[in-house]
Order: C-alpha cells, then sequence, then structure tokens
C-alpha cells in the first residue's frame, strides 16, 4: 500500500516525519497547531484519546508536547499497522496503546480499561453518519473536565451534542472545521 509522509509540527517530536497511508486523509498542520494552541493548558500530564487515528499525528504530537499517555483506536488494519510503525520509530511504544477496533463499540472497551480521558480528538472519514452517537458514547469515557475536539469537512454540520455534553464553538480552517465539546455541566 503506497504511503505519504507528515512533519510533526510542534513539541519534543516537532519535524519528525510520520507515514501515512494510501486513502487517510491527516489533519492539517494548521489545524493541528490550532487545537494545540487552544489546549496548551491542558496538555501537560494528560490522557488523550485520539479516534480514528490514521497516522496518529495528533496523539503523537500531544505526548511530545506533555501529555503523560495516548490512546489510539483505528479500525483499518493496513492504517493500524503503519500507525504502529509511527509508534515505534518515535520510541512512543510505552506512552501510546493501540486499539484495532471499529467504532463506536471500542468506546465499551475504552471505558473498561483505560478510561478517564482528558482530551479526545475525533477525526473520522468526513460525512461520517454515527457522529452524534458516538459522542454520546464517547462522554462516559471522559473525566469530569475532559474536552472533545470533532474534525469535520466545512460543509458538514457539526455532530449534535448529546445530553451530557455542550457544543462549545466551531473553528474553521480551509475546508476542515474542528468543533469542540465539554460536558454540559461545565459551561
Amino acid at each position: 500500500m503506497p504511503v505519504s509522509e507528515l512533519r510533526l509540527s510542534g513539541g519534543e517530536y516537532r519535524g519528525r516525519r510520520l507515514r501515512v497511508p494510501h486513502g487517510v486523509r491527516p489533519t492539517e498542520a494548521r489545524v493541528r497547531e490550532a487545537l494545540f494552541s487552544m489546549w496548551h493548558a491542558e496538555l501537560e500530564g494528560a490522557r488523550v484519546l485520539d479516534l480514528f487515528a490514521g497516522s496518529g499525528a495528533f496523539a503523537l504530537e500531544a505526548i511530545g508536547r506533555g501529555a503523560c499517555a495516548a490512546v489510539l483506536v483505528e479500525g483499518d488494519p493496513h492504517v493500524h499497522r503503519t500507525l504502529r510503525e509511527n509508534v515505534r520509530a518515535l520510541g512512543l511504544e510505552g506512552a501510546a496503546r493501540l486499539y484495532r477496533m471499529r467504532l463506536p463499540a471500542a468506546l465499551a472497551v475504552l471505558r473498561e480499561r483505560e478510561a478517564p480521558f482528558d482530551l479526545a480528538f475525533v477525526d473520522p472519514p468526513y460525512g461520517f453518519e454515527g457522529a452524534s452517537r458516538l459522542l454520546a458514547e464517547l462522554a462516559p469515557v471522559m473525566s469530569a473536565g475532559g474536552r472533545i475536539a470533532f474534525e469535520h469537512g466545512v460543509r458538514d454540520e457539526p455532530p449534535s451534542a448529546p445530553p451530557a455534553l455542550a457544543l462549545v464553538e466551531t473553528r474553521c480552517y480551509g475546508g476542515s472545521c474542528l468543533s469542540l465539546y465539554q460536558p454540559a455541566d461545565a459551561t
């Protein structure tokens, strides 16, 4: 399977290259940079969740910026193989735990084995149909003050927030948008 590459834009691994499998749409560097800028104060020591992890750029860069651990979930076996190679190339096997599972079913397993998470990044294929259900099932694996960023296309509406979450804002960067959620009782 042909691969391309991307560079991490900040933190300890700034400039390091990650492999991106064919067919994966990696989050643009400016979108990752904007999110890390918004979450700067929360990153140090955070437990991070990266859903539809692809190359792993978000979670691996988060570790390089101070997160203590990351869980990366990717359902595609070919993409997961490249993800595992990226983790190994950065020497992050101890800080990054990988799951090859489909979403949203994987969230029940994560609730039992890994929760809670402080920050979650969700980057499904644009036009993903199960976004609202995924957010509803994601809410219970988050810490009390946990924050979620959901990437979607500029033409897609932000996913509806379940009762446990509130949509705080949506910011767009070219063809990509980040919709930001937090616990409803924190707004």
